[in-house]
């Protein structure tokens, strides 16, 4: 059921203007922020992309929406869906935009976000009202602390040791830059985190100017122009072929190897052959060629097929 409170009925209770601060939220596909009366969410279309093709993919931001189909044809200022409308700022990125008014969904952590505008007169009203407690909702996107003693990766920025704070802030922590302070060492900082695999995008705020990892080459551009550091965080996975005891030479070929035909030459075993491979979290299609000759997978059910119809296991 709908909630009873809209956005609309509660500014009428409440009969004072919004602030004109410019409150922003980040989530990992985008930001959100005030345009007047207007909620506006900003992404860049490329990395959008990669978020749709992760392997959370039913957890982005707007994922039933088809934002991507009608940037691609070129639609993008005739489109409108529940109240959004989206607008194009340059080549990649984009901006939806929605009257506060209009809000009708359920309590959600967009909701508490834009109830977070208002002020803190407005907020007694509202806790008067016996209103303010429905909409304490967390943001889904929010993690738990990922700062570990024992922690599988560490983050190091050497030098810069006349700075008075280095904060770290990333995709593993919807990018918060205060929570994440960085330990002083002897040649600079370092902070160890507990990481699932994954890939993640991170940088350095040294003294509030943020920074990529100046000890890391891979980069990655973001929806303001400049470029994250990208982390690669793997772990061991065993793929097993059962059978094909007669088979000279089995070969495990993925995405994660650029479908290379020799490189990853699998063992055999008492009842078939195996190899390990390390990887990143998210989705992997691959192939099993046996004796120069290509097969999904039988052990597993789970395929996906190439546009050009080429069928992969997942």
């Amino acid at each position: 059921m709908r909630n009873i409170f809209t956005v609309g009925f509660l500014l009428q209770i409440l009969a004072c203007p919004l602030a004109a601060q410019t409150d922003t939220a980040r989530t990992r596909f985008g930001i959100y922020f005030f345009d007047g009366d207007d909620v506006v969410f900003e992404f860049d279309r490329h990395a959008y992309a990669d978020a749709l093709r992760g392997a959370d993919s039913a957890l982005v931001d707007f994922a039933d929406f088809p934002l991507l189909k009608i940037i691609s044809e070129g639609n993008s200022g005739q489109w409108s869906q529940e109240g959004w409308a989206m607008q194009q700022l340059d080549a990649t990125r984009f901006r939806l935009r929605k009257p506060i008014q209009a809000f009708t969904d359920a309590p959600n952590w967009l909701f508490k976000f834009i109830l977070n505008r208002i002020e803190q007169m407005a907020a007694e009203t509202l806790k008067k009202e016996g209103v303010l407690g429905r909409y304490n909702t967390e943001n889904p996107d929010k993690m738990p602390s990922v700062v570990s003693d024992t922690g599988n990766v560490l983050f190091k920025l050497n030098g810069f040791v006349w700075c008075k704070s280095v904060m770290l802030a990333g995709t593993f922590n919807n990018w918060n830059e205060r929570e994440l302070n960085m330990k002083r060492v002897s040649n600079g900082w370092e902070l160890r985190l507990a990481l699932k695999p994954g890939v993640y995008e991170y940088k350095f705020i040294a003294d509030g100017q943020w920074m990529e990892d100046p000890a890391n080459p891979e980069k990655r551009r973001n929806q303001y122009q400049t470029f994250n550091s990208v982390l690669y965080v793997t772990k061991m996975v065993r793929f097993d072929l059962k059978g094909y005891d007669d088979a000279r030479t089995v070969v495990l070929s993925g995405s994660f190897n650029e479908w290379d035909k020799q490189a990853l030459k699998m063992r055999r075993t008492e009842n078939g052959w195996f190899a390990e491979v390390p990887l990143a979290g998210g989705k992997h299609l691959y192939k099993f060629i046996v004796d120069g000759n290509w097969m999904t997978d039988p052990a597993n059910p789970r395929t996906e097929t190439t546009w050009d119809g080429y069928v992969n296991s997942v």
